[in-house]
């Protein structure tokens, strides 16, 4: 009985040993197609840099200099419409142009900070701003250890 126990035991261990096989081979191969594919992938995107790029610069050649050489440094009396006159007045303002005020909105972060710094307790900030006692006690805490 044992003998035949051991003999049953044998084969299910063979057919499970062959099982593993077959399926580490079958994920290997995944993973391999799954690799040759983002590799395929990298390589048509590299051609396509590649085709732009040449566009690019063939509609570069083509472009003709409309103007003298650009690297050139500029003569101030070859061009009439770069010559200031000197009783003319440079406006500090576009004419049109409203006054923008910039407003500054300070974060609840730095609220606390500023009021713990005033000396203010971690419930009265809590109440003051409206925001939780845990929230102010861990913002102040941070900031003490990122001061150490």
């Amino acid at each position: 009985m044992t003998s035949f126990l051991f003999i049953v035991s044998f084969l299910l261990h063979i057919i499970s040993i062959v099982a593993i096989y077959a399926l580490s081979k079958q994920l290997s191969m995944n993973k391999s197609k799954d690799s040759s594919e983002f590799i395929s992938l990298m390589e048509n995107y590299l051609e396509e840099i590649k085709e732009e790029n040449r566009r690019l610069q063939k509609e570069l050649a083509n472009i003709q200099p409309t103007a003298k050489n650009e690297d050139a440094p500029i003569n101030v009396e070859d061009e009439p419409s770069l010559k200031v006159e000197e009783h003319e007045e440079i406006p500090t303002s576009l004419p049109g142009s409203d006054i923008v005020k910039d407003e500054v909105e300070v974060s609840q972060h730095s609220r606390i900070l500023q009021l713990y710094k005033e000396g203010l307790g971690a419930e009265e900030i809590a109440r003051k701003l409206g925001c939780g006692k845990t929230e102010v006690e861990l913002i102040i805490k941070f900031q003490e250890k990122s001061n150490i």
